[in-house]
């Protein structure tokens, strides 16, 4: 290779790092909503100046997936019609995002309407290993959790999530499951009833607290997978 080719190569890949560099990562963002609406409306999704994008908020299944830009601050809200007609960005919530390719944001709403509020809490959205027949417990509340799915204990600490496959334990293939929160020293069992362990679907067991009251909630997802016989 001569030395002007050596240039222009050199020249190409400076070019292409600092594409690179410069450019937007994509990040995949899917929505939950709770306390769950019989028929949430959509909101709308900051992804760059004055641009936004409509949202699910769906409370009993994952939305559908937005691939969006990188963002720094994950923001909901609406656009109204300000002074003059022209339109205003209405902010209904706003978190810090985070470093996570895949996330599940959690919109947790502070009164009966959207425009009420929401606190957002960003989770990692990594499901490798999730497959059916599994729980995957996710504590988005600053309490600790611990409990019993089957024959299965688990603990689960504030920003932690925990998987657990556990075997069925009564007829007709479901489990025993009790759930306890610790406050101060002790630990009080707020759940205690039987689920299924149906190998057709996964579930996401998420842990969090109203931003208003405090009070703890348990929200789970059903995650039906495709059948194959």
């Amino acid at each position: 290779m001569n030395t002007k080719q050596t240039s222009l190569l050199t020249l190409a890949i400076t070019f292409i790092l600092m594409a690179s560099a410069t450019g937007q990562k994509e990040i995949s963002l899917q929505f939950l909503a709770f306390p769950k609406k019989l028929q949430p409306e959509p909101v709308e999704l900051l992804v760059g100046e004055g641009k936004t994008i409509l949202i699910e908020t769906p409370g009993n299944e994952l939305s559908p997936t937005y691939k969006v830009p990188s963002l720094e601050s994950i923001v909901v809200g609406k656009t109204t019609e300000g002074e003059e007609g022209k339109p205003v960005f209405e902010i209904y919530g706003k978190a810090k995002s985070i470093a996570a390719s895949k996330q599940i944001v959690l919109l947790i709403r502070k009164g009966n309407e959207d425009s009420d509020g929401f606190a957002i809490l960003p989770i990692n959205g990594e499901l490798s290993n999730f497959s059916g027949g599994s729980y995957l417990f996710i504590n988005a509340s600053k309490v600790n959790i611990a409990g019993k799915i089957g024959d299965k204990k688990f603990e689960v600490n504030p920003g932690q999530r925990e998987l657990r496959k556990p075997a069925a334990t009564h007829e007709g293939g479901g489990c025993q499951v009790t759930l306890a929160y610790q406050k101060e020293e002790k630990w009080k069992i707020f759940n205690d009833t039987r689920w299924s362990t149906n190998k057709r679907y996964r579930s996401l067991i998420f842990f969090l607290q109203h931003p208003v009251s405090g009070r703890l909630m348990v929200a789970p997802i059903v995650d039906i997978l495709p059948y194959n016989p």
